[in-house]
């Protein structure tokens, strides 16, 4: 049986989670990279990395004072390196990051709302056996989105 798994019903990672995950990788928690990581925390649906620089745009206070794009950009990869941030491609074809706690998972995205649901049974294991053997590549990693309209964006059916 496939383990689906909403991002809202998943335990939610904290700061001080990433900020553990950080340091057994060699990272610090700097300042920039804390405020950018709380930043990340507030949503609940899939970001940019433009809509963070936007808000760093809008909440020049002293955490955020001093933070350039490129520390954003910077972070987000290190995030995704470290495996609390997913990048999810959307349905226009851009990357986008969810915040969610490491783990091998795929996602279900809502072409119209952008809803994304986060599932852990991977359909491509097989797949990628085949391909191993047929092609004596190594793979290494593979990406699954799964495009469609979540319930709530669906127009209700004909009664």
């Amino acid at each position: 049986m496939s383990e689906f798994h909403a991002n809202s019903s998943d335990p939610r990672i904290t700061a001080p989670h990433i900020q553990a995950i950080l340091s057994q990788h060699g990272y610090r928690l700097t300042g920039p990279r804390g405020w950018i990581v709380d930043q990340a925390l507030q949503h609940d649906r899939p970001f940019t990395a433009e809509q963070l620089v936007a808000e760093l745009r809008d909440h020049q206070d002293g955490r955020a004072a001093g933070i350039g794009r490129a520390t954003v950009y910077r972070t987000l990869e290190i995030l995704a390196s470290v495996d609390v941030l997913s990048r999810v491609i959307q349905p226009n074809g851009s990357a986008a990051y969810v915040v969610e706690a490491p783990g091998h998972r795929h996602h279900l995205v809502c072409s119209s709302c952008g809803t994304t649901i986060s599932f852990t049974a991977c359909p491509v294991d097989t797949l990628v056996n085949t391909l191993t053997a047929d092609t004596s590549f190594t793979i290494h990693d593979h990406l699954l989105e799964v495009f469609g309209t979540c319930p709530d964006c669906q127009e209700p059916a004909d009664s």
